[in-house]
């Protein structure tokens, strides 16, 4: 005769064994918990980036994915930090590239007062210096694209924004390769034709219907009435409706100073999704 104990643990042993048998014959869906932004490299070229999967990510879906140009601060690492937060439960897939056509002219002396920006190596330095730093970039980010829509199943296409000095390489993409992108937002732009060939402005379909927004804040001095960055946007939005984009607009977000606006920028690039 058993003995109740012996008859307790024997009787717990059997429901082990069950559960296990049960989990081995079900299919476990590994589930992404959202962790800080993760420098990384691409695999076919020597761009960097900052990448965020969202929070619940799993593989064998498709993800929409947002590239954020960061200003002429160069504070990469804030800038994909900030998004990471605004994010909240939104489905984005947050890349953030070490872009050098945020500002001016990347010197050797610029470079060498700020070696905490980028990591690129001399030899990638010198290949930015034959190629150009808005191919560079540009092709850069198609082979981010590429990995993010291999590895992590981003949508082929993608939102972009940038904020202040960032306009400068987000105008270029748009008045570039429209046909690559799927909305955007610049916050506070600036625009003086830089990586843009007037002569030679995209004709693609696409542009005729792609969303891209303006967002100032109504206390943002920089980018007030008549202020220079303002009387840039202007000039890019008109540049735009010469060329065929037709869907350009700009909104001005109450309350709100010089700032990335990042949870406007996810507000938008969401109600997006519904198109």
């Amino acid at each position: 005769m058993q003995r109740p104990m012996t008859a307790c643990r024997s009787a717990l042993l059997k429901c082990l064994y069950c559960c296990f048998l049960a989990l081995g014959c079900t299919s476990v869906t590994l589930v992404y918990a959202s962790e800080p932004p993760q420098l990384k490299t691409a695999s076919s070229h020597p761009i960097q980036y900052y990448l965020s999967l969202p929070e619940g990510w799993i593989a064998g879906k498709k993800w929409p994915v947002v590239v954020v140009i960061e200003s002429a601060d160069r504070e990469f690492l804030q800038a994909a930090t900030a998004f990471a937060q605004a994010r909240q439960h939104r489905p984005f897939i947050l890349v953030t590239p070490l872009v050098v056509t945020n500002g001016g002219q990347v010197t050797a002396a610029y470079r060498a007062n700020n070696t905490q920006i980028w990591h690129y190596s001399d030899r990638v330095w010198d290949g930015i210096q034959n190629s150009g730093q808005f191919n560079f970039d540009m092709d850069g980010i198609n082979a981010i694209m590429q990995d993010v829509v291999k590895q992590y199943g981003g949508e082929d296409k993608f939102f972009v924004t940038g904020f202040e000095a960032g306009g400068h390489t987000v105008w270029g993409i748009l008045f570039n390769h429209p046909e690559v992108v799927r909305g955007a937002a610049l916050v506070c732009p600036n625009y003086l034709g830089r990586w843009v060939d007037g002569g030679h402005i995209s004709s693609a379909a696409e542009r005729t219907v792609l969303p891209i927004r303006n967002l100032i804040g109504t206390k943002d001095d920089l980018c007030a009435v008549g202020n220079p960055i303002y009387m840039q946007m202007q000039r890019a939005m008109n540049l735009a409706d010469a060329h065929g984009y037709k869907n350009v607009s700009l909104v001005r977000v109450e309350g709100k100073g010089h700032e990335r606006l990042a949870n406007e920028v996810l507000a938008y690039f969401s109600s997006l999704l519904q198109h």
